[in-house]
């Protein structure tokens, strides 16, 4: 895993620099299992495999199938593939097998730490980058049911914008080369296209601007303040 991929954890949110595909530079973004491409299903069912095996080893808990996949990303020879159901969440980062090579790679879980809420109206869960800080970047996530519309901002004038499907989202930047000096953010629009949020792209879960709480006033994100703002809940 570790030659493959830097990968930081905090707060249960996963970044990762991914090094620029060497051979082809085939870039593919799936929304669940029925848009996957060839490669990119046997990537999700060797996570499968993966899990299985944790599971079997006691260190996973709770069952995983292809209907549980939300997003499924490629770049190259690499993927990332994002499953999510009630319990949590899973995530497998692989590079396919080559001529001479067996698919290599790790999994990696995380229940709900509050279970369907979220810090607001977006939580980002997973991010690649081609370079540290910057790059091409592809981001993953889930949104509440406020969110109709949800986009990249790069910080220079341009957008990519996400895809949304069954509360979760998904974006791949093509020709961005993002600079963390820019400042891009993420930003949700409802479906009457007011802006409900922005937040730095980079920006790790325990390092929110603001802190969130439920309808009964139990802080579930972020330190406890006076002007916390309300968590969302979270649909599939």
């Amino acid at each position: 895993m570790a030659a493959l991929v830097v990968l930081v954890a905090a707060s249960g949110v996963a970044a990762a620099v991914w090094n620029r595909p060497a051979g082809q530079d085939v870039q593919v973004l799936a929304m669940g299992p029925g848009e996957l491409s060839p490669t990119l299903r046997a990537a999700a069912e060797q996570c499968l495999r993966w899990y299985a095996h944790d599971e079997a080893a006691g260190r996973a808990e709770g069952e995983l199938s292809l209907a549980d996949l939300a997003v499924a990303t490629e770049r190259g020879d690499r993927a990332l593939v994002l499953f999510m159901n009630d319990v949590g969440y899973a995530t497998c980062d692989l590079r396919s097998a080559g001529p001479s090579r067996e698919p290599s790679g790790g999994v990696a879980t995380d229940p709900w730490p509050h279970g369907s809420w979220l810090p607001g109206p977006v939580q980002r869960l997973l991010l690649t980058s081609t370079e540290a800080g910057g790059g091409e970047v592809s981001v993953s996530g889930r949104v509440s049911g406020r969110v109709a519309r949800l986009v990249l901002d790069h910080g220079d004038g341009r957008t990519t914008v996400a895809r949304l499907s069954g509360g979760a989202f998904g974006l791949m930047t093509t020709g961005a080369r993002l600079k963390i000096d820019d400042g891009p953010e993420l930003v949700s629009y409802d479906d009457r296209g007011v802006e409900i949020d922005r937040r730095p792209l980079f920006q790790a879960e325990d390092q929110l601007a603001h802190c969130y709480t439920t309808p009964t006033g139990k802080p579930v994100y972020g330190k406890p303040a006076a002007d916390c703002l309300p968590a969302e809940v979270w649909q599939r």
